[in-house]
């Protein structure tokens, strides 16, 4: 049954009008709805319900069938029948008791036709619908082997050089349970040309609308540039992909801006806030450059928040913390002058701003002496990637091999 509403209203020199509603009405003389389980093991017994329901102001005959299936097994019932008189506004179950032989998807498939009769029905004869004389319903029902599900995977990287002549092959030996059911026995093969297999596949569902304060937008608005990059540099970028996840980009940018500080910081309620706070400041600077390629960023924000963050250091170089953080998993859970400082500068230098400027001059100079002193590994790590996008090589191998020392490996 659908029903459309719809009223007018009409403006002109001598007044507003407004006219009544109206609707229409539109539905089937009648229709046969299906309750069945959504699964069920095979070989066990079930009952199908088929319920048909009369639209019409007269009664109807009608006649309800079963369609044969070779995957179905129907149990007889001397009880049962399923031809009967229904009428205006009226409703009639009819039921099936059924076995199940094969495994996966079946169809069920019940057909209800109004039959043309002289047979009377509570002291009228019967009609029979000039349109929708009939209605058929197919519903899936998914049958299972029971017993306990056991799964095995197998792996392998197969690396062509370009110009190879011979294929790569590689032979995987399947062994099967003795005590295994009949026929619920699968094997699948998948072949993906990403290095990340599986765990990046269906990534587009991970794209989210922004929303919230200034901290949670921006934890929602990042994700969507990095699965944009990614999708981008695998070549499993769609239109309409893309599309929803600029117009997701662009509400959130706009969005970001209500939070925007007139000194040119940003924080979790914006103006409603004391101070800005210098990590979210600089998160939405690092964030709004990644964004530049998708959708328009407007530079003068950018060079806002660069002249914020250029006034609010110490006399060392390194950033001053300002603010309050409220996500303090934003931060690494880390909250000191020298992983602030690495982050400010790494977001500095990926929004194009030179190493020769004094203000990332001045920070990497404070971050070199801090650098040999750092236990943090999440310090550590920013440091590494900071001193990767400033060429100081020197350091970043320093870094790394502190970092391979922590490293935990197991089974190599």
């Amino acid at each position: 049954i659908t029903e459309w509403n719809a009223g007018a209203f009409c403006m002109g020199p001598s007044g507003f009008g407004i006219s009544p509603p109206t609707s229409l009405r539109a539905f089937q003389p009648f229709f046969v709805e299906l309750t069945l389980p959504y699964s069920v093991v095979r070989g066990e017994s079930f009952t199908l319900k088929a319920s048909v329901f009369n639209y019409l102001k007269q009664c109807i005959k009608v006649q309800t069938t079963l369609l044969p299936s070779q995957e179905l097994e129907l149990e007889p019932c001397t009880d049962c029948q399923y031809s009967s008189c229904i009428c205006a506004e009226e409703s009639k179950t009819f039921y099936w008791n059924l076995k199940t032989s094969n495994l996966g998807e079946v169809n069920v498939t019940v057909k209800t036709e109004a039959l043309d009769t002289q047979d009377l029905c509570n002291n009228e004869f019967p009609i029979v619908p000039k349109q929708g004389r009939s209605d058929t319903v197919v519903k899936p029902l998914l049958v299972q082997p029971g017993g306990v599900l056991e799964e095995k995977s197998h792996s392998s990287l197969l690396c062509c050089q370009a110009g190879e002549e011979h294929p790569k092959t590689e032979e995987i030996s399947l062994k099967v349970p003795e005590n295994i059911l009949k026929d619920s026995e699968r094997a699948y093969a998948t072949v993906l040309g990403d290095l990340m297999g599986t765990a990046m596949q269906n990534l587009d569902r991970l794209l989210a609308m922004p929303y919230g304060c200034g901290e949670q937008n921006m934890v929602l608005f990042a994700p969507n540039i990095f699965i944009l990059q990614y999708l981008t540099k695998t070549h499993q970028l769609t239109p309409e992909i893309q599309s929803k996840a600029k117009r997701f980009l662009e509400s959130g940018y706009q969005r970001q801006l209500t939070y925007k500080r007139n000194d040119g910081s940003y924080s979790a309620f914006g103006q409603g806030d004391k101070e800005g706070n210098t990590w979210l400041t600089a998160f939405v600077v690092k964030s709004f450059n990644k964004a530049r390629p998708y959708i328009f960023i407007d530079e003068s924000h950018l060079s806002h928040s660069f002249s914020w963050l250029k006034n609010n250091r110490n006399e060392n170089g390194c950033f001053r913390s300002v603010g309050r953080l409220f996500n303090n998993a934003m931060k690494g859970g880390i909250d000191d002058e020298t992983s602030l400082s690495a982050y400010v500068t790494m977001a500095l230098l990926e929004a194009g701003v030179s190493v020769q400027d004094p203000v990332v001059a001045d920070a990497l100079s404070c971050l070199r002496k801090a650098a040999k002193d750092v236990s943090s590994v999440y310090t550590q790590a920013l440091l590494a990637y900071t001193f990767t996008l400033s060429n100081d090589t020197e350091l970043r191998e320093m870094l790394l091999a502190k970092l391979e020392e922590k490293a935990v490996m197991n089974g190599m």
